[in-house]
């Protein structure tokens, strides 16, 4: 039997080769989509944490319990150390060493400025080690002094800005400041520097409580001078242990895991004992969490296209080794009418294949990996394990299916689709295939978001489609069947003949229809969620910004109003009266009055969302706090204004959502005077014309908010893993076509012959290859784009695309006019496949019938 094995292989080198090319085309798509997709997430979550993202320690202390707690700069980075080690896992991980600082607040300097100056004082042990003195001399404070001159330096940049030099003093409260020297960063570039701007320059800073612009900076001491000023004791220090986050040690996973950490921690710095109290402070919280809901969205529906796409990969391998099989058949069929076992089929029947999959599975595996396209997934192994296994079971399903007779028994059974009767098992096999996607389906809904990137996602789709496979396959010989009476009747021969043919194939060469299916499901369901979610985002920027460009105007007038209107572009600009701190009865809450002309908004703006009809507007928070829908509101400056409630609202553009406000005719509230307004700008608008016209004025664009959401993180990703995952399916999908087409090609080229003989055309054949193709790629295609729309609906509450629209809930929309021009354009490659394949195995009927042939 191991002679006929080696015969085989011989043999059927060719069909061996396409199934090992498949195979490996489909490990390294295994390794390397998921690994990219991986790599994209860890990239986005780096994004989302931000250049200048920290975690910091801090702590304010006086006196003899600052100076007993931090006596020196050991115990300053001990300390450091100790806060460290109170790091959970990812935070670690993430988190470079800490950096220690005891901060004054800022104090102002006595003199005559054009511009008030405040100075802090710093000891900054890490800022020493990173400057060089460019004059001067570094500061000496004795020990112990409580009097006297401070020694301090200043950077050469902050001295040149304000007109210090070397010997200069300052006064600063009870404190006289001399600088002894002048320094300079040994590397401006440092990531170190960049929140400690004060250091190396003047600053603009607000002072507390008002709009009065100051200049600030810090000057460096030493330990004395930090020991001299805990002697007193109503001066706070501030203690800061900051700890950078190592952009290059975060990971889609450590970001999860520190959002979670995060809480942890703090009540591990607020439990601790032997010193002052010292909380958590950083920006992380809110960015972990948008990155955390976006994250979980993006492998909510990436999970879906995957799952899709590792069915569409898995299909058409099974159709290259039932197709292989189908060529095995008569051989096997001999062998076992010989008296061959089994177990002696096992070797020439399973025994190829085994040797044409593994080791193709196991390079392209390799070559994944060699594209470094990110870090090695898990799911890579699992997907690539059930190819190989559905290959391998196929090829046991062939020799099983030789064990109760030989070669008369393959030779007299007929499978055709257009005659045979589907066995019991057979249709038992569709029950569970329909009752499996039903049951996947109730409980993804059941679960709803906390389903996430779990394995029933993928799940889903792919036994929808195989279960929409199965009911095709079932109706198709019918839908063949109905066609025939009507083909009969016409004058050529072709369209009858092809629908024939087509109704000739048996159950392994109507494959394709559920290969076809899985891969316009994928495409369908990717163009579907892509244009909802870019939809999505124009809805949520017109609710964002309430036009083309608003304008937070303060107090504006006509001649401003006027200036706004002349810029080239605008077409109209839109007034909006906003008076806080409203009150309605003997209620004390504000609320929020906001006038302006609602149905000229309505006509202007007509894509702003969630504007219902009605002359008065408010939120469910204002209605409960006038008492009811109608009340007087009034407030100093604005008269008595009665409302009656129209209409609730939750969103207004320029209001914080679910706040207390109530939007009203601007003619309700014409004479109020002195309150700020806001500006609705239509039409053409150029962010750049509009800032000049409107100095000093905060300008929204609407397609610069629009441009932020679309560079979110995981958006690119996202959009990126759609286009791919639509243009993989699509060439697996052709792939399965061509296969089938080549494999059939010859005996194909026999029978389009004796066609030729008798009258058939070149013409003629070509349209009959078409036909022969065109039930396949109709009944598959429409069946699967069909699912695909649907997808988005029937998964429901896992594709929520809101973490990426601010908040919007998106809903399925029909794909744009690109994704419905590559579904053509696939149809027709297909198409043209036929046709290539048609010509290319073409023969003339002298060179293939024999002496005898009718």
């Amino acid at each position: 039997m191991r002679g006929a094995g080696a015969r085989l292989v011989r043999a059927q080198w060719a069909p061996l080769a396409a199934l090992a090319a498949l195979t490996f085309v489909a490990a390294v798509l295994c390794v390397a989509v998921p690994s990219r997709t991986a790599g994209g997430y860890d990239r986005a979550a780096v994004a989302a944490v931000g250049q200048d993202a920290d975690i910091r320690v801090q702590g304010t202390a006086k006196g003899t319990t600052a100076f007993s707690a931090v006596p020196s700069e050991a115990a300053l980075d001990s300390n450091g150390i100790a806060w460290r080690d109170l790091l959970p896992g990812a935070l670690r991980r993430a988190t470079g060493e800490a950096e220690p600082s005891a901060t004054t607040d800022g104090d102002n300097l006595e003199g005559h400025y054009s511009k008030p100056r405040i100075l802090y004082l710093g000891w900054v042990p890490g800022a020493q080690r990173r400057i060089r003195m460019v004059s001067g001399a570094e500061p000496y404070n004795k020990p112990g002094a409580t009097s006297g001159d401070m020694q301090i330096m200043v950077s050469r940049k902050y001295a040149d800005q304000l007109g210090y030099k070397v010997g200069d003093t300052m006064v600063m409260g009870a404190f006289t400041l001399r600088i002894t020297g002048l320094f300079e960063p040994t590397d401006p570039t440092d990531q170190y520097w960049g929140p400690r701007a004060r250091i190396l320059h003047s600053v603009i800073e607000f002072l507390p409580n008002s709009n009065i612009q100051v200049d600030a900076g810090t000057a460096l001491i030493d330990r004395p001078a930090y020991a001299r000023l805990t002697t007193n004791p109503d001066l706070a220090l501030n203690f800061s242990w900051r700890f950078p986050i190592r952009r290059d040690a975060v990971s889609a996973g450590d970001a999860r895991a520190m959002g979670r950490e995060l809480d942890a921690y703090r009540s591990a710095v607020a439990g601790r004992s032997d010193m002052f109290h010292c909380e958590v402070r950083t920006l992380l919280d809110n960015r972990l969490e948008e990155f955390d809901a976006r994250l979980h969205v993006a492998q909510s529906v990436l999970g879906l296209a995957f799952g899709g796409l590792v069915a569409v990969a898995a299909g058409v391998l099974l159709l290259a080794a039932g197709l292989l099989g189908e060529r095995l058949r008569p051989i096997l069929g001999l062998m076992r009418a010989r008296g061959a076992s089994l177990r002696q089929l096992a070797v020439p029947g399973c025994g190829p294949p085994t040797l044409a999959v593994v080791p193709a599975a196991g390079l392209g595996y390799a070559v994944g990996r060699l594209l470094d396209q990110g870090p090695p997934q898990a799911s890579s192994i699992y997907a690539l394990c059930v190819l190989v296994a559905a290959v391998l079971f196929i090829s046991a399903a062939i020799v099983w299916r030789e064990r109760g007779g030989g070669l008369g028994a393959a030779a007299t059974q007929r499978d055709d689709l257009g005659t045979a009767r589907p066995s019991r098992w057979r249709f038992a096999l569709d029950t569970v295939l329909v009752v499996l996607a039903v049951i996947g389906v109730v409980l993804l809904r059941r679960r709803g978001p906390e389903a996430g990137g779990d394995p029933l996602i993928a799940a889903v789709p792919v036994l929808l489609g195989v279960a929409l496979g199965a009911l095709v396959l079932r109706v198709y010989p019918y839908l063949l069947r109905v066609g025939q009476p009507f083909l009969r009747r016409r004058k050529g021969a072709v369209a009858f003949l092809g629908l024939a043919r087509a109704a000739r194939q048996n159950l392994v060469g109507a494959l394709p229809v559920v290969v076809l299916l899985l891969a316009a499901a994928v495409a369908g369901f990717t163009a579907t969620v892509d244009t909802a979610l870019r939809t999505g985002q124009v809805r949520a920027s017109w609710a964002e910004t309430g036009a083309e460009a608003r304008i937070e105007a303060g107090t504006l007038d006509e001649a401003g109003l006027r200036r706004l209107r002349a810029v080239p572009g605008v077409t109209e600009a839109l007034r909006v009266r906003v008076i806080n701190t409203a009150t309605a009865g003997g209620n004390t809450a504000p609320i929020t009055v906001v006038g302006l002309d609602l149905d000229a908004y309505r006509r202007l703006a007509p894509d702003v969302p969630d504007i219902p009809d009605g002359k008065v507007l408010a939120t469910p928070l204002a209605v409960r706090t006038m008492g009811g829908r109608t009340a007087t509101l009034s407030r100093s400056g604005m008269d008595p204004t009665r409302v009656t409630v129209a209409a609730e609202i939750n969103r207004f553009p320029g209001q914080d959502t679910n706040s207390a406000f109530v939007v009203v005719p601007d003619t309700m509230v014409a004479t109020a005077t002195g309150f700020p307004s806001q500006v609705f700008v239509f039409g053409k608008v150029n962010g750049t014309a509009l800032r000049a016209a409107a100095p000093g004025r905060d300008v929204v664009v609407r397609q610069d908010v629009l441009r932020d959401m679309t560079r979110l993180p995981l958006v690119s990703v996202v959009h990126d893993t759609f286009l791919g995952g639509a243009l993989i399916g699509g060439a697996f999908g052709l792939l399965a076509v061509l296969f089938v087409l080549v494999v059939g090609a010859r005996a194909r080229a026999r029978t389009i012959a004796h066609l030729r003989a008798v009258g058939l055309s070149r013409r003629q054949s070509r349209a009959l290859a078409l036909v022969e193709i065109a039930p396949v790629l109709l009944c598959a295609t429409a069946a699967g784009w069909v699912l695909g729309l649907l997808l988005p609906e029937i998964t429901g509450p896992v594709v929520d695309l809101r973490p990426y629209t601010g908040g919007y809930a998106v809903t399925a929309h029909v794909p744009d006019l690109p994704a419905l021009l590559g579904l053509v354009g696939a149809l027709l490659l297909a198409a043209a496949a036929a046709v290539a394949v048609d010509r290319a195995f073409d023969a003339h009927p002298g060179t293939v019938l024999r002496s005898g042939d009718s």
